[in-house]
C-alpha cells in the first residue's frame, strides 16, 4: 500500500484561465503559441491543448458548464490570484518562439537568465495573465 502522505503530484495536466473574450483568448492559444482547439462552445468557454496539457478557457459571465457554474454561484465570482504559469519549450527552440512572437506583435521580456542555468522568455495572454516560456 503507499504511503498516503507521500505526495503523489507528477505535474500539470489541466490549466482553466478565466477570460473576457473568448475568441480573443482561443486566438492568441492557438495563433501565437500553438495550441490545438479541440472543443469550443462559441462564447462560453474552449478546450485547447499543447502536448500533454489541457487548457481550458472559461467566460465567467456564462461559462457553459455546471461545475464552472455551480462554482461562480458558490463563490460570488472568479477568485483566487496566479502570479504567472510556465510553459516549458524545448531548449533548441526557446530563443526561435521568443524572436517569433515579438515579430508578431507580442511584447515579449527576455531572455531571462537564472542562477540555475534555466532561460525564459516572458509574455502576457489577452486577459493578462503572465506566462513564462522556458526550457526546463
Amino acid at each position: 500500500m503507499n504511503d498516503p502522505f507521500e505526495p503523489p503530484i507528477i505535474g500539470i495536466s489541466e490549466l482553466a484561465l478565466w477570460v473576457q473574450d473568448l475568441d480573443r483568448s482561443v486566438a492568441f492559444y492557438r495563433d501565437l503559441l500553438g495550441f490545438t482547439v479541440t472543443e469550443i462552445d462559441p462564447g462560453r468557454n474552449a478546450l485547447l491543448r499543447s502536448g500533454t496539457l489541457l487548457l481550458a478557457l472559461f467566460v465567467p459571465d456564462d461559462p457553459g458548464t455546471a461545475l464552472a457554474s455551480e462554482y461562480l454561484a458558490r463563490t460570488g465570482g472568479p477568485r483566487g490570484q496566479v502570479y504567472h504559469v510556465g510553459f516549458q519549450v524545448p531548449a533548441e527552440r526557446l530563443d526561435d518562439f521568443g524572436q517569433t512572437l515579438g515579430e508578431r506583435g507580442v511584447l515579449v521580456r527576455g531572455p531571462v537568465e537564472f542562477p540555475n542555468g534555466r532561460r525564459s522568455y516572458f509574455v502576457e495572454d489577452p486577459d493578462a495573465h503572465y506566462i513564462e516560456l522556458t526550457d526546463r
